[in-house]
C-alpha cells in the first residue's frame, strides 16, 4: 500500500488516499470531503495557540529543524535563522519572547548577538546552545544548554524563560 503526499493546494488532492502536508508544521492531514476546511482550521488554531515567539539562531539545518519542531509542538511561534546577519535583521523586525542561540555561526561569533541583545533588549531571555562543555566565561545568558539536549530539560528551560509551566513534550 502506498501513501501519496502532496504539498499542493488542499483542494487539489490527487487521490482519495492522499494526505495534505502543512508546509510550516509538516503535519499530515488526511484527504476527505472536509479536508480543505480541516486543513485551514488546524492552521488557524496553531497560529492562535502561539502566544509566545522564539528566535532560533542555529546554522546546522538538522538542529534548527529539530528545535523548530520541538518549540512549535510546545506552542511557540518559531523563526529560524542560520547567521548573525539574519539574526540581527530578525531582531530588528520582530518581537521575540526568547532566543535560542548557537555561538559558532558561519559569519561570526554568536556572542556578538548576545552583546547586542543585552543593550537593545536587556530583559529578553537568551538560551545559549553549545556543543562544548568548556567554560564559556561570564556570558550573561539566561541559561546554557549543551548539545545534544534532553527534550524535557530544554523545554523546561524555555518555559522557565517564558515564565510558563506547560510542558507537552511526549516523554
Amino acid at each position: 500500500m502506498a501513501l501519496a503526499v502532496t504539498e499542493a493546494e488542499p483542494e487539489k488532492a490527487i487521490h482519495p488516499a492522499s494526505c495534505y502536508v502543512d508546509s510550516e508544521t509538516r503535519w499530515l492531514y488526511p484527504a476527505c470531503g472536509d479536508a480543505p476546511a480541516l486543513f485551514h482550521a488546524a492552521d488557524e488554531r496553531r497560529k492562535l495557540r502561539a502566544i509566545h515567539s522564539a528566535l532560533v539562531v542555529e546554522d546546522d539545518p538538522d538542529i534548527s529543524l529539530a528545535l523548530q519542531d520541538l518549540l512549535e509542538f510546545e506552542g511557540l511561534h518559531v523563526d529560524c535563522v542560520p547567521t548573525c546577519r539574519q539574526a540581527f535583521a530578525a531582531i530588528a523586525q520582530n518581537t521575540y519572547d526568547v532566543v535560542l542561540l548557537d555561538l559558532g555561526l558561519p559569519d561570526g561569533d554568536g556572542s556578538s548577538i548576545l552583546e547586542h541583545l543585552q543593550v537593545s533588549h536587556p530583559s529578553l531571555p537568551v538560551i545559549i546552545l553549545t556543543a562544548s562543555n568548556r567554560d564559556l566565561g561570564p556570558l550573561p545568558a539566561f541559561a546554557r544548554v549543551t548539545k545534544p539536549w534532553v527534550k524535557r530539560d530544554l523545554c523546561s528551560v524555555v518555559h522557565r524563560a517564558l515564565g510558563t509551566t506547560s510542558i507537552s513534550v511526549a516523554r
